[in-house]
């Protein structure tokens, strides 16, 4: 149980004294006893906080009041002590406890409270404390407020039963209770409101108790046991009427929240931030529960135990360190507490790890020595892992989720398979080698339980009774607070020795052991960024003390097998690993490279979240602080978590999801390699392994394993793979910095399908236009000169380069080819590829491929001409065609194609057909004259011969007849130009007619301005402004014209 307080004996009346102490009231340094007899004892608290805690009397007041003090109470502010002795309300000063004032109207009270807070004023708005007094008299309530040295009457409410305590809701409000129940009343209005539980509430209240509920109370007709009230932390309060309770809000409306259940009702009750205390007069104990959970955290026996103080203001951070006072009529202790890590540390130890967060959650920051944030998630990930134990793994892994735990932490609780060597289970093989370390370490665990010390709850200074620390099992079974496991002793793993991580401590039993488990959740150090994180886990689905599960287990750890372990691998995947992949993706680009954490984490308010998100602030806090990159380290330190989330992610789903792993390794991932690339070959995914290695770029590993199987027989581990499509699909994918690879390996397809490993250089994959050309070309050239023209013919034709360097290289393999033994059909086919290229290329070096074309061969004579054409050498390229060839067509196209590509009046154009003339009529030897050609010339291009020319070159033997259509066709000519000077002449005058006609008309038109002429744009006159005449005969000024685009 929980050692929150300890009770140490401050003062103790002796069997002699005569009187006993029936009213304790603390203020400051100060305790004051009111007496049975009467007299009031003044006592200075000296060493409050230490167990050297003593009192040192100050004064006795014999003749304070004539009977016994029922109730103290004080308005430090006012320096008054307020006193209910002999049913009369009394008014002291607090300095020298003269009486100053009887309340006479307060004859026969029976309870008082008083309250002080800040207000306003309502007209001029300044602070002030104001102090109020309220008493319960009989049925009535009196209310008064201190003002001007004294107490001013208030309001009086008339109630329906007699009054029986009295709690301030604030200012403004106070709880009645009353012998049938409680009622809210408004000071400032004297309204009452009934306090009335819903059936929520009632249903609530039944648990355990016939009797529960407001209902089967009210129904009874009054009330025999106390009704008791405090105030809560925030603006809730607390209500107790024998065993039934009711939490309400300030306003009075009750509160969804679960009844606490008491064994026995208590005597009083009192809130001591941040716990609950109770004190049991019959069973002489006082009891401590967590308000918000209302477990029983610790039990103290005290013995005639009757009174319960709490100084004000207890509700609040400022009443941290002050504790409490708890008497009996012939006892007084000062309840001390325990620091509150201590606290933690022992709900932690005793596995009540809900109620160490909801303490932590009830306390603030400056509280604790540790950062807040970093302790709660400390406690929750105990939890998270608690949860797992028990096999409740979706609660765990949403929990772990929640706190943003380090995945490591999360991971290494699964066995080998999925968590690899980081698991803290060992394989198989390592288990036999750890049994007796597993012996020697339960050894050396009894013998440090043996040495450690116990702590005791009551300290006292005199002979008196000595508090004990009891717990009542009975009662935590009936209030359905079941422990979560059984004690350190009794948890001790059986498990085999577990493997360590190097963050780890050595350690010796079981994960229950909170030693091992304070270390072991230092895998990674916490962070707080900007606000307060608000850690609320749900509680009623995540509770562990709460919940059993299906199957009997104390939650010692266990080796998680068969599908105990595949539903545990689920929820890690889909609550989890999931999460965790989201929230890592801004911190790389699309194509997976890195991003510095520190940049993403001060880019602004649109990662606040990321600021504030405990493992993401991590990677930017270096394990090594002096590393010489600090950027490099931050990376590395992300990629190291990315690695293990993804490497996790695929031996899940391998596990469990084995149709997922392609769409796995197909994305951005971080697995690692050599843990990927077992699990596939082992389970025979080589298609998935090969997807695998192009994301990674391990280009090679995966070019050799197509190869492998590609070559292989048809085997039915990897039908996919057999033969070379899939190399050449990879080698297309590749880009030009890895031609190196590709032209390693598209050997081996070039060798088997020509046609198919071409498409590595040719094909419309967007990634073959960016090869280097020359040296895929001289690749080629060297596996086979054909495949080296295909890719030739491919980059001249179709990607259209005009590098020279290629068309000249291509001329010459084509030479290459033609000058090897071939079919005629294969000859045929070369020359005229060959020919056509000639023809069609202007980018070839032609005096090069001039100088390899044989002279004297008739099979390159073509060839030949159409080299010497592109060099400008026409009539040695028309000797070819007339004299070699003696095709005197192609010489006649031949010059109608410079004719027609130089244009009329060109030197070229205007000669070429006299230099084929002349080799028609004066040849050169030993050829001879041929006239026939010459005539034919002459008919039909003789207009585009020089008269003079041309006629000079004719024989005197021939005939006019024969000359009879050159002569035609140049009158022919001559005519169609004078035609057409005519024509055109005709054309300019009809256009010169047309625009005097036009002028004319422009010059016959006119405005007339006026005097009193506006412009209908700006409507002003116009003048002797610039003026614009519209179509219309309308006139503005020009520059209106000019502003409204007319």
């Amino acid at each position: 149980m929980l050692n929150a307080f300890n009770a140490r004996s401050i003062f103790e009346l002796t069997p002699k004294d005569r009187f006993r102490i029936d009213s304790v009231l603390a203020y400051g340094d100060k305790l004051i006893l009111g007496l049975s007899t009467g007299a009031l004892r003044v006592y200075r608290v000296l060493s409050p906080d230490t167990p050297d805690v003593s009192l040192e009397l100050l004064r006795t007041v014999d003749n304070f009041s004539r009977r016994k003090i029922e109730v103290l109470a004080c308005i430090k502010e006012a320096g008054i002590l307020v006193s209910l002795a002999d049913s009369n309300v009394h008014i002291h000063d607090l300095n020298d406890f003269t009486l100053t004032e009887t309340l006479g109207k307060a004859r026969g009270a029976s309870t008082l409270a008083v309250t002080s807070n800040v207000e306003r004023d309502a007209e001029t708005q300044i602070p002030s404390i104001v102090s109020k007094l309220a008493i319960g008299v009989r049925r009535k309530l009196l209310l008064y407020s201190w003002a001007d040295g004294g107490f001013q009457e208030g309001k009086e409410v008339t109630l329906s039963a007699n009054v029986k305590s009295l709690t301030w809701a604030g200012g403004h409000r106070i709880v009645v209770g009353l012998a049938s129940g409680f009622v809210m009343v408004d000071v400032d209005t004297a309204s009452v409101e009934e306090v009335v539980p819903t059936e929520t509430t009632n249903g609530a209240a039944k648990a355990g108790d016939d009797k529960a509920g407001w209902g089967s109370y009210i129904g009874m007709g009054g009330w025999g046991s106390r009704s008791l009230s405090t105030r809560l932390a925030g603006d809730e309060l607390l209500l107790v009427k024998d065993s039934s309770t009711l939490f309400i809000n300030i306003e009075g409306k009750p509160l969804d929240r679960p009844p606490i259940q008491w064994q026995t009702p208590p005597d009083s009750i009192a809130y001591s931030y941040p716990y609950l205390v109770s004190i049991n007069s019959a069973k002489q104990q006082l009891e401590v529960r967590n308000p918000v959970t209302r477990t029983l955290l610790q039990t103290m026996s005290l013995p005639t135990v009757t009174m319960l103080h709490v100084p004000p203001p207890n509700v609040s951070l400022t009443h941290a360190g002050k504790l409490f006072f708890v008497a009996s009529p012939m006892q007084v202790w000062r309840m001390g507490s325990a620091d509150y890590e201590t606290q933690i540390n022992e709900l932690v130890e005793a596995d009540q790890l809900d109620e160490a967060i909801r303490l932590i959650e009830s306390l603030e920051s400056v509280l604790l020595k540790e950062s807040k944030e970093e302790k709660l998630r400390w406690v929750q990930m105990l939890k998270a892992e608690k949860l797992f134990h028990r096999r409740r793994y979706e609660e765990s892994m949403a929990l772990f989720g929640q706190v943003s735990a380090p995945p490591e932490r999360v991971i290494r609780l699964y066995p080998p398979v999925i968590a690899g060597e980081l698991s803290i289970w060992p394989d198989e093989e390592e288990r036999e080698g750890s049994d007796q370390g597993d012996e020697d370490c339960q050894e050396q665990e009894e013998d440090e339980e043996e040495q450690m010390p116990t702590t005791e709850n009551v300290e006292t200074e005199r002979n008196g009774t000595n508090g004990t620390n009891a717990e009542d099992e009975d009662s935590h079974k009936a209030n359905g607070e079941a422990d979560e496991s059984a004690t350190p002793e009794k948890g001790r793993s059986v498990t085999p020795e577990l493997k360590r991580s190097p963050t780890m401590e050595s350690t010796y039993g079981s994960m229950r052991n909170i030693a091992f488990t304070r270390k072991y959740g230092d895998t990674a150090s916490i962070f707080s960024f900007g606000s307060r994180r608000t850690h609320q886990a749900n509680a009623d689905a995540a509770n562990v003390q709460g919940k059993e599960d299906s199957q009997p287990d104390n939650g010692t750890p266990r080796k998680l097998e068969g599908d105990e372990l595949k539903r545990a691998v689920q929820d890690l995947i889909g609550i989890f690993l999931n999460d965790v992949r989201r929230k890592l993706t801004k911190y790389y680009d699309r194509d997976g490279k890195p991003k510095d954490p520190l940049k993403i984490l001060s880019a602004g308010s649109a990662h606040e979240a990321s600021k504030n998100d405990p493992l993401e602030a991590s990677f930017l806090v270096l394990d090594e602080p002096d590393v010489e990159d600090p950027v490099q380290g931050r990376i590395d330190k992300l990629m190291e978590t990315c690695r293990l989330v993804d490497t996790t992610l695929f031996r899940a789903y391998m596990l469990i999801r084995p149709a997922l792993i392609g769409s796995l390794v197909r994305i951005q991932n971080h697995c690692d390699p050599d843990v990927v690339s077992e699990k596939l070959r082992e389970h025979g995914k080589f298609d998935e392994l090969v997807d695998f290695l192009e994301r990674k770029k391990l280009h090679r590993d995966a070019l050799e394993l197509l190869r492998f199987f590609g070559q292989a027989e048809d085997d039915s581990k990897a039908p996919n793979l057999h033969g070379p499509q899939k190399t050449v699909t990879y080698l297309e994918r590749l880009k030009a910095e890895h031609i190196d690879l590709i032209l390693e390996f598209a050997t081996w397809p070039l060798q088997i399908e020509p046609e198919l490993g071409m498409e590595i250089f040719v094909g419309d994959t967007g990634n073959s236009d960016t090869l280097p050309r020359a040296k895929v070309l001289d690749y080629l050239e060297q596996q086979d000169q054909s495949l080296a023209i295909q890719y030739l013919e491919h980059i001249v034709t179709e990607l259209h380069d005009m590098t020279p360097e290629f068309h000249t290289r291509l001329a010459g393999l084509y030479l290459s080819i033609l000058s090897r033994e071939l079919s005629p059909e294969q000859k045929t086919s070369w020359q005229a590829r060959f020919l056509k290229f000639l023809e069609s290329s202007d980018q070839y070096r032609a005096e090069k491929v001039l100088g390899w074309l044989p002279r004297n061969h008739p099979e390159y004579f073509e060839c030949r001409a159409v080299v010497l054409s592109k060099m400008g050498r026409h009539k040695a390229a028309l000797e070819i065609y007339v004299f070699k060839l003696h095709d005197h067509d192609k010489a006649e196209h031949y010059c109608m194609k410079v004719h027609r590509e130089n244009g009329d009046g060109s030197s070229e154009a205007d000669t070429i057909y006299h230099a084929l003339l002349s080799l028609y009529l004066q040849p050169p030897a030993p050829y001879n004259q041929q006239l026939d050609p010459a005539l034919a010339i002459l008919s039909r291009h003789g207009a585009r011969l020089e008269a003079d020319e041309a006629l000079k070159l004719i024989p005197e033997n021939v005939r006019v007849s024969d000359l009879e259509a050159y002569f035609e066709s140049r009158i022919r000519a001559a005519n169609a130009r004078v035609s057409e000077n005519r024509i055109i002449a005709a054309l300019r005058k009809s256009h010169l007619l047309d625009v005097k006609e036009r002028l004319l008309g422009a010059r016959n038109s006119h405005a007339t301005v006026a005097e009193e002429s506006v412009c209908p744009v700006c409507h002003k006159r116009l003048g002797l402004s610039v003026i614009w005449r519209l179509p219309t005969g309308q006139v503005v000024h020009y520059g209106c014209a000019r502003k409204a685009n007319f």
